[in-house]
C-alpha cells in the first residue's frame, strides 16, 4: 500500500531516481504504519509476578498430592532386644543315641547313611568360598533329594524324611564341613518355656503334649510366608492344618490335647518366633 503521508513521502535528488510513492525501509518488504496498532504494550514486571504466582501454585498441589509413606511399628512380640539365633539344632553331641556325624575339608562322594525311617533332620555347616552342595541317593543311586545347595559360609537345618532304608550322599565344598543327621525320635523332650527366635528352616521339639499353647511371630517382606507343621515322632501330621502366615503376624493358639511328644517343623524366610507353653 502506497503511503501519503508527506513527511514520509520521499523526494527524488536525480532525474533518474523517480520516487514511486512506496517508503522502503528494508530490502524485500515495505513498511505498513498499521503493524503498530496491534501491537501490545509488554509489561515486563506484571508477565513476570504472573508466572512466579502460577509455579508457586503448580508446586503446591503436586506437593499435595504426592504419595507419602508412614512408617508405623508392627504389631509383633519379637522384641528388638530379643536374640536371633541361628537355625536350632538339636542338643545332641556325635556320640548321642540316633546321630550320624560326617565331616571333611573338601569334596566327598557316596558317603553311607542309614534312615531309621522315622522324623530325622539334617545339619549343615561349612566354612566354605564358593558352593556347598549335597546330593542324596538311594542304593540304586538313584536321585533321592538335594537338601542343600548354598554359597559361602553355611549353618542351616533342613527336614530329612526318607523311607527306612540305605542311602548314600556326595557333598560338593571347598572348605572344612560338617554334616549331622539326627535321629529327631531319640532327642529328649524339652521342657517348656521354650522360645527360640530365628530365620530359615527348624526342627523344634519334642515337647510334651501338656504343653499346647503356642504364640507365633512373624515378621517377613513382600511375598514371604511361614509355615509350621505339627507332626509327631515318625513324622507324620497330628492332623492340624498348616500354618501359614505372611508379612506381619502375631498369634496364640492353643491346640488340641495330641497322643504324645509333639515337634514344630518351621520354615520361614523372614523373621519368626515360636514360644511354648
Amino acid at each position: 500500500m502506497a503511503i501519503r503521508l508527506p513527511s514520509l513521502r520521499r523526494r527524488a535528488t536525480r532525474d533518474s531516481e523517480e520516487f514511486d510513492g512506496v517508503l522502503v525501509l528494508r530490502r524485500g518488504r515495505p513498511y505498513d504504519p498499521a503493524w503498530d496498532l496491534w501491537r501490545p504494550v509488554r509489561r515486563w514486571p506484571g508477565v513476570l509476578l504472573a508466572a512466579i504466582v502460577t509455579s508457586g501454585l503448580l508446586v503446591s498441589v503436586g506437593y499435595h498430592f504426592t504419595h507419602k509413606v508412614r512408617q508405623v511399628a508392627p504389631p509383633t512380640p519379637i522384641k528388638s532386644n530379643l536374640h536371633v539365633q541361628p537355625p536350632y539344632f538339636a542338643p545332641v553331641t556325635p556320640t548321642s543315641p540316633g546321630v550320624q556325624n560326617f565331616t571333611g575339608t573338601t569334596s566327598k562322594f557316596s558317603i553311607p547313611f542309614t534312615s531309621p525311617g522315622t522324623l530325622t533332620q539334617w545339619e549343615f555347616a561349612c566354612k566354605c568360598h564358593n558352593n556347598f552342595n549335597v546330593e542324596v541317593h538311594d542304593a540304586f543311586s538313584r536321585l533321592v533329594s538335594i537338601p542343600l545347595n548354598s554359597i559361602g559360609r553355611t549353618y542351616v537345618s533342613s527336614v530329612a524324611n526318607y523311607p527306612a532304608g540305605h542311602y548314600n550322599f556326595s557333598v560338593n565344598a571347598d572348605g572344612p564341613w560338617n554334616i549331622t543327621l539326627v535321629d529327631e525320635s531319640k532327642v529328649p523332650v524339652i521342657s517348656p518355656p521354650f522360645i527360640y527366635a530365628s530365620t530359615g528352616s527348624s526342627v523344634l521339639g519334642p515337647f510334651p503334649a501338656s504343653h499346647n499353647t503356642l504364640i507365633i511371630g512373624f515378621v517377613g517382606d513382600q511375598g514371604q510366608l511361614l509355615s509350621i507343621h505339627l507332626v509327631d515322632k515318625n513324622g507324620a501330621s497330628y492332623g492340624y492344618p498348616v500354618f501359614t502366615v505372611h508379612r506381619i503376624f502375631d498369634k496364640t493358639y492353643v491346640l488340641n490335647p495330641v497322643p504324645g511328644p509333639y515337634y514344630l517343623e518351621v520354615s520361614g524366610a523372614g523373621l519368626w518366633l515360636v514360644d511354648v507353653k
